[in-house]
C-alpha cells in the first residue's frame, strides 16, 4: 500500500476544515491525497478549499462540490475521485495524529497480501489519550457483527478500508432524506471480509459527547424514515446476536408505523416474518410513545 485517500464529507464547516487541513500539514508522512467532498455548503467552504489547495505543495487535495443530500450520498460520489489504495474517512471537525498515515500505511504492508482482510480499524480519542472503545487485546482479527456488534463493544473508531471494497459498496440514496447510518458500510462489508482491530489511536474527536447523541440520532432517523427501515432490515440479519435484532426489529415496526404502513405490508416487506411478527406489540409501544415525545413530521 503506497497511498492513502482521505475522504471528507463536508456540510457548512469553513470555520474546521483548517483544523483537519492543519493536522495533514503535520503529517510525518505524506503519501495522501485529500479529498474533500462539500455536500453543498452555503457557507465559505469554497474560498476556504481554494485558499488551502494554494498552501498546499507536498500532498494532493481534491475538491468536489455535490448537491445537498447527507454524508452518506457524500461517500457515494467520491467513488470515482479516490486514488489511493485504502480509504479513511476523516470527518470535517475532527483531525489526526501527526503519525497517522505513516502509522496506516506500515499496518496495511503487513496484510496487503491478505484480501481476506478488507480492513484496518484504529482507535479514536476525544483527548489523544483514551480510546472511544474499550479494546480487549491490543490486536484482533474479527468482523464489525462478531466483535463491535455481538460484543457489545461501543465508541467510535477510525476505520481504514481497501478502496476497492469501499468502491463495491453503494448507499442507497432516497429521494428526500439526508441521513443514512455510516454503519451499513460496516456491516455489509463484514459479511465478506475480515477486519484487524488495533488499540493504536490515529483520529481525534475533540467535540465527541457521548450524552445527547442517542436523542439526536433518533430525531435523525424520524425525519429520515425509509433509510431507517433499510438500516433495521440489514441488522436483523441472523449472524447478529439475538438481543440486537429484536431491537432492530422493534424499530422496524415503530419506523413503519410512523410511515402508516399496515401490518400485513410490514410483514410481507422483510425476510424475517417471526422476528417481526413477535416484535409488533413492542413497535407499537414504542410508536406511540415516541409520536407523543417527538410528534411527526409533515412528510410521514
Amino acid at each position: 500500500m503506497e497511498l492513502v485517500t482521505i475522504i471528507t464529507p463536508t456540510y457548512n464547516r469553513s470555520t474546521t476544515l483548517e483544523r483537519c487541513w492543519q493536522s495533514l500539514q503535520k503529517q510525518n508522512n505524506k503519501n495522501f491525497q485529500w479529498l474533500v467532498i462539500d455536500d453543498g455548503s452555503t457557507d465559505e467552504t469554497q474560498e476556504l478549499m481554494a485558499v488551502l489547495k494554494k498552501q498546499t505543495i507536498d500532498f494532493e487535495i481534491s475538491y468536489q462540490i455535490k448537491p445537498n443530500g447527507g454524508k452518506h450520498t457524500a461517500l457515494n460520489f467520491a467513488h470515482p475521485y479516490i486514488k489511493g489504495e485504502v480509504v479513511l474517512i476523516l470527518d470535517s471537525d475532527d483531525f489526526l495524529t501527526t503519525d497517522a498515515i505513516n502509522t496506516v500505511l506500515q499496518e496495511w504492508k503487513k496484510i496487503e497480501d491478505k484480501p481476506e482482510i478488507g480492513g484496518i480499524t484504529f482507535m479514536r480519542s476525544s483527548d489523544g489519550i483514551t480510546a472511544l472503545a474499550k479494546m480487549p487485546e491490543e490486536s484482533i482479527l474479527s468482523d464489525h457483527i462478531h466483535f463491535r456488534i455481538n460484543q457489545h463493544i461501543n465508541g467510535d473508531c477510525c476505520e481504514t478500508l481497501r478502496a476497492s471494497i469501499f468502491k463495491e459498496y453503494v448507499f442507497p440514496e432516497i429521494a428526500g432524506e439526508v441521513f443514512l447510518s455510516e454503519g451499513m458500510l460496516w456491516t455489509t462489508t463484514s459479511l465478506s471480509y475480515r477486519t484487524l482491530y488495533l488499540d493504536k489511536i490515529v483520529y481525534i474527536a475533540p467535540e465527541y459527547r457521548s450524552d445527547g447523541l442517542s436523542q439526536a440520532g433518533r430525531k435523525m432517523r424520524l425525519k429520515n424514515l425509509q433509510g431507517a427501515l433499510l438500516n433495521c432490515e440489514l441488522h436483523m440479519n441472523k449472524k447478529i446476536i439475538f438481543s440486537f435484532r429484536l431491537k432492530k426489529a422493534i424499530l422496524k415496526i415503530c419506523y413503519s408505523f410512523f410511515l402508516h404502513k399496515r401490518i400485513k405490508e410490514i410483514i410481507n416487506t422483510t425476510q424475517y416474518k417471526i422476528l417481526i411478527i413477535i416484535s409488533i406489540p413492542a413497535g407499537y409501544l414504542l410508536y406511540l410513545y415516541w409520536h407523543k415525545k417527538y410528534g411527526v413530521d409533515e412528510k410521514c
